[in-house]
């Protein structure tokens, strides 16, 4: 499939990184300035962190509101101020209280999974005070470091699914960390999770390990690191054309029209998608509606836009006005056309 509009790379990162350096570090290997992540992941978080590059950072703002899938290991015995394993200790449980949790009794085991499933649903969850969301122009983190006050922003978040995983103990600390996998929407802060999650089995709690599954249809098992790809950049003489083909033919790259294949999609023909990459409207006639290919239940789709296909290439996401099809984004310019030349509609 032809990369015209760029691609979106799903990296695994790595401990420790944040994601604005995922992205400076990528920017630097493909040789590429337009690079953009779609949704941070926390410095101490792992796994899927998608990437986009070239004229494909503009469907980055459509990616950020897919839903999420992490898998949590939530330590029960203390609770931090970062509601992670990187903060300061603020409260701990007396023993007594979190020991009957490394227990392998069958009571437990069903007392953890109660606890987990109550979690699916609806909830409000308050943005905890270490996050980059801001606040009168200023990020919450920033508030936290100088111990102002301030009025911590509510939303409404969905946990489509909670699955534990078994239970564990923290070799450092001797807690029990209980394993739970959790699918949730776009903007849900798993450490605060966490930390009501022991609050539920009557514990302090933090979350020790968090590792991102998913986002939306871009999954672990499709990402790459960075160490890989930097040892396959020098092996190809620390070249970025070369990296890109590379990349590109070994199918580490993700295009849009597959990153975008479960949308509703609209096919067209030759004539009407070179009126679409010009910004014109089209008529409803012009167009082919057809269910998507798959269904991620990690997905979240505006019911007001479409995918526009011209073969398997995306054109642009649009809408339906009146009698017409118009595009709210377009992702090819009409020169980049030729390059599909004898493709089938």
């Amino acid at each position: 499939m032809t990369h015209v509009a760029g691609g979106v790379l799903i990296i695994d990162k790595e401990e420790g990184m944040t994601s604005a350096a995922v992205v400076s570090r990528v920017r630097v290997l493909l040789g590429e300035k337009r690079v953009g992540h779609t949704g941070t992941l926390d410095p101490f978080a792992t796994g899927v962190l998608p990437v986009c590059f070239g004229r494909a950072t503009a469907a980055a703002q459509y990616m950020l509101h897919w839903n999420k899938r992490y898998l949590c290991s939530i330590s029960l015995g203390m609770s931090t101020d970062t509601m992670d394993s990187t903060g300061m200790t603020v409260e701990q449980t007396p023993e007594t209280n979190w020991r009957r949790f490394a227990s392998d009794d069958p009571h437990i085991q069903r007392e953890l999974e109660a606890v987990t499933c109550s979690f699916i649903g609806k909830r409000i969850q308050e943005v905890p005070i270490y996050s980059a969301v801001k606040v009168d122009g200023k990020r919450l983190y920033r508030y936290a470091r100088e111990g102002s006050e301030v009025d911590l922003p509510k939303r409404e978040i969905t946990v489509y699914d909670a699955i534990c995983r078994g239970v564990s103990i923290d070799n450092e600390t001797g807690f029990p960390a209980i394993l739970v996998e959790f699918l949730v929407s776009a903007g849900t802060y798993i450490r605060v999770l966490a930390e009501e999650f022991g609050r539920a089995l009557g514990c302090f709690a933090h979350a020790q390990r968090l590792r991102r599954l998913a986002a939306g249809p871009l999954t672990i098992e499709r990402s790459i690191t960075l160490n890989s790809l930097f040892e396959l950049f020098n092996a190809l003489g620390r070249d970025p054309k070369r990296l890109r083909r590379r990349i590109r033919e070994e199918g580490i790259v993700s295009s849009l029209g597959s990153v975008f294949a479960d949308w509703r999609t609209v096919i067209f023909d030759r004539a009407s998608a070179i009126d679409l990459t010009y910004g014109r409207k089209v008529s409803l006639t012009a167009g082919r509606l057809v269910s998507p290919f798959r269904e991620f239940k990690s997905q979240v789709v505006d019911d007001e836009l479409f995918a526009f296909y011209y073969g398997e290439q995306l054109i642009a996401i649009g809408f339906i006005e009146g009698e017409y099809y118009r595009v709210k984004r377009v992702f090819l310019e009409p020169a980049d056309m030729k390059s599909f030349e004898g493709m089938s509609s």
